[in-house]
């Protein structure tokens, strides 16, 4: 049986494919107010808003590649068995051939009706899904639910939502991962601080971030580096874990 990773990943990582993250200057939230275009009562009160929001985060996703990291954490497949658990809702990870990803705020690539949560992914010639879930007859931005004639909206997590937390899963994650990478994320706001500590008895732990916050690092070989120039180096390393 394959040794288990578990990588844990935020904003940072995609950061170098061209996404902004959150605390950049011409980051995701530029010219926005939170509580309009990424909350329920945001939706309701302005749903055109929301989907021209997402649409041009979604046409952004779309322009990008996955960058150095996000393969080199898909090589890591040839000899472990690796989860991604990813506070990120683009899709550089499955692009890049990760098999395994864990999308604790959802994906940007999908929608779901907003009366029953049924999951539609795009169609063909618009945009190529490659997920592997309960996903439904494709759709367009700004489509009503097909089944029961409902908006649709962004399978994306908003503030007051609740996050896909599979405990009983992550319990078990826990219990038998070999090496934990955490990568991209401050790790100083939840769920990353929260991720760190449940990790803390695992056999190899690894932070990456190139400005790290060291008080929520102890235990930790932390590297202080973009996720692009450490974790092709780091892939290489574990292989002889394997």
């Amino acid at each position: 049986m394959k040794k288990r990773i578990v990588v844990f990943s935020g904003a940072g990582l995609s950061a170098e494919s061209g996404i902004p993250t959150f605390r950049a200057s011409d980051g995701l939230w530029e010219n926005h107010r939170v509580e309009d275009v990424a909350s329920p009562e945001g939706w309701a009160r302005n749903p055109k808003l929301v989907l021209e929001f997402y649409a041009m985060r979604f046409e952004k996703i779309r322009e990008v590649e996955p960058n150095p990291a996000h393969y080199a954490i898909a090589s890591l497949q040839e000899g472990f068995e690796v989860i991604n658990i990813t506070q990120n809702i683009d899709n550089l990870l499955e692009r890049a051939g990760c098999d395994n990803v864990w999308h604790l705020h959802g994906r940007i690539d999908r929608q779901k009706c907003e009366r029953h949560y049924d999951i539609f992914g795009f169609r063909d010639g618009y945009f190529n899904c490659d997920f592997k879930s309960e996903i439904s007859m494709p759709v367009r931005w700004g489509d009503k639910c097909p089944k029961c004639g409902a908006q649709l909206r962004p399978d994306v997590v908003w503030f007051g939502e609740s996050v896909d937390m599979r405990r009983e899963y992550l319990e078990e994650l826990i219990d038998t991962a070999s090496v934990f990478i955490g990568v991209g994320t401050s790790a100083q706001v939840y769920p990353a601080a929260g991720l760190l500590s449940l990790f803390a008895e695992t056999e190899r732990k690894f932070f990456i971030d190139p400005r790290p916050a060291y008080e929520a690092l102890r235990g930790f070989e932390v590297i202080e580096a973009t996720a692009a120039t450490a974790l092709p180096k780091l892939a290489q390393e574990l292989r002889h874990l394997a």
